[in-house]
């Protein structure tokens, strides 16, 4: 395998470890909200749940939004 390839492989694994880090913060926070705010375990668990997902989804997404912003600004690709 070409060392460019391992070495994206590996960037890769850590952008992917910090995105779920970074999910599982957002994820905790939620649930401690709803907790706070006085609703049940179940609904602090969902809450959280919810709060992982879509922190980690927006994390997925945004390396593809900037490689397709880039690609517009692009004028040799227009």
């Amino acid at each position: 395998m070409p060392e460019s390839t391992v070495r994206s492989g590996r960037t890769w694994q850590l952008w992917l470890a910090l995105y779920v880090a970074c999910s599982m913060v957002v994820g905790l926070v939620v649930s401690l909200l709803v907790l706070r705010a006085g609703a049940d375990t179940t609904d602090a668990v969902l809450a959280g749940g919810g709060g992982f997902a879509t922190s980690l989804a927006l994390c997925l997404a945004l390396p593809a939004a900037v490689r397709e912003l880039k690609r517009q600004a692009d004028p040799d690709h227009g």
